[in-house]
């Protein structure tokens, strides 16, 4: 099973939205997708709570937790709930115990999508040390694109910290990129000078067909107005080349 995880330590970068039409993208290509909600936010649970199987985001923070597929169009939900905020104050011993659990749950899922919190806490170290791929979604101005230098290096850190050297940073992938700014694409040029080789090749434009497709608990493609029918097209390319990049 490959397990790809969405990460920053930022809110508003657009994790969420990726991750959920990452999961969709996946199922609807004949994929089994598990797909964790580890924010107390509780934003992916929402948009797909009629996937929710039977076990909970918290409970794979626990030993021996099975999860089983929910058998709704080949994607299941491990749901957040207000217990994931206690995760972070346990002791750090839960960490291998999520890819332990993700493990035993690997004859029953071909690809598990984990979106992770705006915080370096235990549940976001331990869906790292549980990746085999991780991509990094930045909002292209000054603090986030400043905080780049700490996202590769909390990668790297966790990697040496607990010998995951064979998982795979995918890239920094540009979001809710306005193509119409000069400021933003002033920082996307800063940024493909300064960490070129770590940047992922497309950007998620910002588009209102997002809110809607999240409204509407469908992915974006499959609604009817231009501007989701653009997003659809720009965002089927980029999660293609995710999922090409990643095997």
């Amino acid at each position: 099973m490959k397990t790809i995880v969405i990460n920053n330590q930022k809110g508003g970068v657009g994790k969420t939205t990726l991750a959920v039409h990452l999961a969709w993208y996946l199922a609807e290509a004949g994929r089994r997708v598990l797909i964790l909600d580890l924010d107390a936010q509780a934003n992916a649970t929402d948009t797909l709570a009629r996937h929710a199987g039977n076990a909970s985001a918290a409970d794979l923070f626990r030993p021996a937790a099975p999860i089983a597929p929910s058998g709704i169009e080949g994607l299941t939900l491990a749901p957040a709930d207000t217990s994931l905020t206690d995760v972070d104050r346990g002791d750090a011993a839960a960490i291998p115990t999520l890819g332990q659990n993700l493990a035993a749950a690997n004859e029953h899922f071909d690809v598990c999508v984990i979106d992770t919190p705006p915080s370096l806490g235990l549940r976001s170290v331990a869906a790292l040390v549980a990746a085999t791929h991780v991509l990094s979604p930045i909002y292209l101005e000054d603090y986030s694109v400043k905080g780049v230098k700490g996202l590769l290096q909390t990668f790297v850190g966790v990697q040496k910290r607990y010998g995951r050297s064979d998982a795979t940073f995918l890239g920094l992938l540009p979001s809710l990129f306005n193509s119409k700014s000069p400021r933003q694409r002033a920082h996307l040029e800063q940024l493909l000078r300064d960490a070129g080789k770590y940047v992922f090749p497309g950007h998620v434009v910002a588009r209102d067909g997002y809110a809607e497709a999240v409204a509407e608990r469908a992915p974006v493609w499959t609604l009817k107005r231009r501007s989701a029918q653009e997003a659809g097209r720009e965002i089927r390319a980029v999660l293609a080349n995710i999922v090409e990049r990643a095997g």
